[in-house]
């Protein structure tokens, strides 16, 4: 790099920890680390700091975890930063107008697909839910709407079939280290270009709920599979057996014909539970029952006495 850069960082999510990890071991440290407060989480409603706060603490970088980012004392501590750039990474909230004026260079952002593709809160999710052959990374200034900045650089990711969410976001993790160094670097010689979005192609994304893990075992194998690999992390794919709740964890496709209805369990092996569908047989592997720890296919099987004809859903 030309020069030493100084920047804030906004993040609250694991995608966001990586990258604040792969910065630090690079030696780009951020003045301040701004991350959300803690939230409760598990049965007890411990209040747990998110992994971007965990990290800055353990290595001794400044961090604020304020409850809003317009009340007046978290604009006056960003405003004494006097930084170059903010640099936003999946932090969870809007970043209200009277900060994203604050640096002295940019507000910039990463956003974890090709923009305009994908706006909003689950784009590696849904690249994975769509069967997309590739996704990509995008550094976008931002301005008030959401991931409607102009874009500054992009780098395209492909998508391997055995990709579900853990791996798709770790690559593009990675490529966003990358990729905001190169950024810095184009910036500081005055090379750069910002391209305004095609509002034209704009996609959008939602915030997935439990909802949306239910399988509907009407869709197709290949379906059903890209949903099980796009929602690993949350909520998880799920069905139910005889009232117990199933969350599959990894499946494939057999690509053959169906002569029964769907979810409708067609054969068992040590290799799986085989699964009609509307298209094509899904095959179980490895799955969680509820309360329990995950285990085989073959494993459920052998406990829960689980026949040829049973149906799931």
């Amino acid at each position: 790099m030309q020069k030493k850069v100084k920047f804030v960082y906004f993040g609250s999510s694991q995608f966001s920890t990586i990258i604040l990890e792969g910065l630090y071991a690079k030696g780009i440290v951020p003045s301040l680390v701004v991350s959300k407060p803690p939230r409760p989480k598990g049965r007890g409603l411990k209040l747990c700091p998110t992994e971007v706060s965990l990290f800055a603490q353990r290595k001794g970088v400044p961090f604020i975890t304020p409850q809003s980012l317009n009340d007046s004392e978290t604009i006056g501590r960003l405003d004494k930063e006097a930084a170059d750039f903010f640099i936003i990474a999946d932090y969870g909230n809007i970043i209200p107008k009277s900060l994203i004026l604050l640096p002295k260079i940019f507000s910039l952002a990463i956003h974890p697909s090709l923009l305009p593709r994908y706006r909003g809160p689950a784009p590696i999710e849904y690249a994975l839910l769509n069967g997309d052959a590739e996704t990509g990374v995008t550094i976008f200034r931002i301005n008030e709407k959401i991931d409607a900045g102009e874009v500054i650089l992009q780098e395209r990711t492909e998508i391997n079939v055995m990709d579900d969410f853990f791996s798709l976001r770790q690559k593009l993790a990675c490529t966003s280290i990358l990729l905001l160094i190169k950024a810095f670097k184009k910036i500081d010689a005055n090379e750069y270009k910002l391209i305004a979005q095609d509002e034209n192609k704009v996609t959008f994304t939602h915030k997935l709920n439990k909802e949306d893990g239910r399988i509907d075992w009407n869709w197709p194998a290949l379906r059903i599979r890209n949903l099980i690999r796009a929602i690993k992390a949350w909520p998880s794919a799920y069905t139910c057996h005889n009232n117990l709740m199933l969350k599959i964890l990894t499946a494939d496709v057999a690509v053959e014909e169906v002569s029964v209805e769907s979810g409708r369990i067609v054969r068992i092996d040590k290799e799986g539970i085989y699964v009609a569908t509307a298209k094509d047989i899904l095959k179980v592997c490895l799955l969680k029952p509820q309360g329990k720890k995950e285990m085989t296919a073959w494993a459920f099987v052998c406990g829960h006495k689980l026949k040829i004809g049973d149906r799931f859903g």
